[in-house]
């Protein structure tokens, strides 16, 4: 168990690398009746990132710096998209805090939209700047002709006049160039009217708008106060920040420790509420999201509970890696077994293939995990009963892993076994003995005897000892397989509860009532935990009880568990009335025969 703890806190690894990643998107400029959208195929270089990043549709985009810490600085090198120019030409070689939490916003403009903007803005500007010349002029033509003013005064006024409109054509082409590259996205609607009146040289318009806002001496007054406030108030958010993030790590440590001893001790509840109350705390750590989620299916079963945890994990993989990602493909193969594990084949189908297509595209063609994604295939036909098809995925998947370099003893075990089960299934008891047995060995060698996937493996020789009345060897395997599982995962785990099962038929068959009746009692101990006191599987294991009961002739016990039977098919819907009153009919005889006695 203390091994599986130790490949459960590292497993994430081979899934999930580099748990910072810095963000970004990619957008367009924001315009009057334009709205800002995302960019993609955008190229950016990272000075300290060896290759060029691209947008995605969404415009997003991340990378992660190996050895980069939260807060270390990196410098963007270029960013370039062909049609389309960069808004902030300062963002070239500006160095940017690495962070996984604060993305970085860049944003272009179309160069066809930047040049029309921009030559709207100097017409608009130069037919205002032209009349208000004209005006000008002409009131100093009429001072000259009423001789208001002296030729001397006139030729001095003439060339300030024409000295000033010079210096404003000038400015018009730097001003145009400034407007039309002024982002309109989060702007107030005052600032966007202003922006808008100037773009349209509507100045007078614009100036009384500007004084609407207060005197510039009390605003610069209230924003040196501000400025004042916010820095007493950086200074105690960032003691704050501090003492916050001792504490969550101080809290998250504890709750991790609690769950290791919890773990080491068997107690899998207590453990898995450790380890979610870690979650909770700190959704962003996805490495503790996916350990939470690895020990709940599991351990637990739990399964609906941990495809909550697997999901939320599928989705930082979309994001940060790309939905067609390796690691995307292993998370949905992971899924893929969970549904499987919860007797839905047709849905752990479509994220197993799901899973390969990803693998095809992203994998060598015959790395074990593409083989291992056949074989999974393979696996979830068995629980549709369409053994056919089981037996050529898994085939396939065994094909692909004895063709290959690599040598997986544990994915090559996982095949074995699932052939035995095929074999089984299919009524070929002589084959599927000796795949169980292949996959044994090669657990035991590359997991150790005392492991679980050992024992998983016992579990399945056994089952089919018994079903074969082979009872000394059903009880060998079995027993190993329960003196391995019983403390691990507890009676309410379904291996558990196959294996109890089990041993409680082969003790019933052999007339061992006592030992029949420990197991039969345990497994409905474990149903009616797991499934509930009142559900079909809890009524098949009082059954299974009251059978021993009156195998051993203790009729009393036997019709307590059979009236039990039936109250709990009496409260459960679409039990047809022949299976009710044969129930009733049987209840009565034993009454009958007890009163005899």
């Amino acid at each position: 168990m203390k091994q599986k703890l130790v490949l459960l806190s590292i497993c994430v690894c081979s899934i999930i690398c580099a748990m910072a990643q810095q963000q970004g998107i990619v957008r367009t400029l924001e315009r009057p009746g334009k709205s800002s959208e995302a960019l993609a195929g955008v190229t950016i270089n990272v000075l300290e990132y060896p290759n060029a990043i691209v947008s995605k549709k969404d415009g997003k985009f991340s990378f992660s710096i190996s050895g980069k810490r939260q807060g270390d600085s990196f410098t963007i090198s270029r960013v370039q998209k062909k049609g389309y120019t960069l808004v902030d030409k300062q963002l070239k070689g500006r160095s940017y805090a690495y962070s996984s939490s604060v993305p970085i916003e860049i944003v272009m403009v179309a160069d066809q939209q930047l040049e029309n903007d921009k030559k709207r803005i100097e017409d608009k500007a130069y037919e205002k700047a032209k009349y208000n010349y004209d005006q000008k002029l002409a009131v100093l033509e009429k001072q000259l002709k009423e001789k208001s003013i002296s030729e001397q005064e006139y030729r001095k006024r003439y060339e300030e006049l024409n000295a000033n409109y010079n210096n404003y054509i000038q400015l018009i082409d730097q001003m145009a160039e400034r407007y039309a590259l002024t982002d309109y996205k989060g702007l107030s609607t005052m600032n966007q009217e202003i922006l808008s009146c100037i773009e349209n040289a509507d100045l007078e318009r614009a100036d009384e708008l500007i004084n609407t806002k207060g005197s510039f001496e009390k605003r610069e007054q209230e924003l040196n106060n501000k400025r004042s406030l916010k820095e007493k108030s950086e200074q105690l958010t960032q003691e704050l920040e501090k003492d916050i993030e001792i504490e969550l790590q101080d809290l998250m440590q504890d709750y991790y420790n609690k769950y290791y001893i919890h773990a080491s001790a068997y107690r899998n509840d207590s453990a898995a509420f450790y380890l979610e109350r870690i979650v909770k705390l700190d959704t962003t750590n996805i490495k503790y999201v996916y350990d939470a989620a690895v020990f709940i299916d599991q351990y637990l079963a739990d399964y609906p509970r941990a495809l909550k945890y697997y999901l939320m994990v599928l989705d930082y993989i979309n994001a940060n890696y790309g939905e067609d990602s390796p690691e995307a493909g292993e998370l949905c193969q992971r899924i893929g077994l969970l549904y499987d594990n919860h007797d839905e084949p047709d849905k752990a189908l479509e994220w197993h293939h799901k899973a390969l297509d990803i693998m095809k595209k992203t994998m060598d063609p015959y790395s074990p995990s593409v083989s291992m994604a056949y074989t999974y295939i393979g696996r979830a036909y068995i629980s549709k009963e369409e053994y056919d098809k089981a037996l050529e995925y898994t085939l396939t998947g065994l094909e692909m892993r004895e063709r290959s370099s690599l040598k997986d003893t544990a994915a090559l075990a996982q095949s074995y076994n699932n052939l035995g089960i095929i074999y089984n299934r299919m009524n070929e008891t002589e084959k599927a003995l000796e795949y169980h047995l292949k996959a044994l060995g090669l657990r035991e060698q590359a997991y150790g005897e005392d492991s679980d996937e050992a024992a998983f493996s016992h579990m399945n020789i056994g089952n089919l000892y018994c079903r074969n009345h082979d009872d000394e060897k059903a009880l060998e395997h079995l027993n190993i397989a329960h003196q391995k599982y019983l403390p691990t995962l507890g009676a309410a785990h379904p291996y558990t509860m196959t294996i109890t099962s089990r041993l409680g038929e082969v003790y019933l068959r052999q007339g061992e009532y006592d030992k029949a009746l420990k197991y039969f009692q345990e497994y409905c101990s474990g149903v009616m935990k797991y499934y509930g006191e009142y559900s079909y599987e809890a009524a098949a294991g009082l059954d299974y009880l009251g059978g021993v009961y009156y195998a051993s002739g203790d009729y009393a016990h036997a019709l307590e568990c059979y009236q039990q039977v039936l109250v709990i098919y009496e409260s459960l819907p679409n039990i047809q009335d022949d299976i009710l009153n044969s129930w009733r009919e049987a209840i009565q005889k034993l009454k009958d025969e007890l009163k005899k006695n």
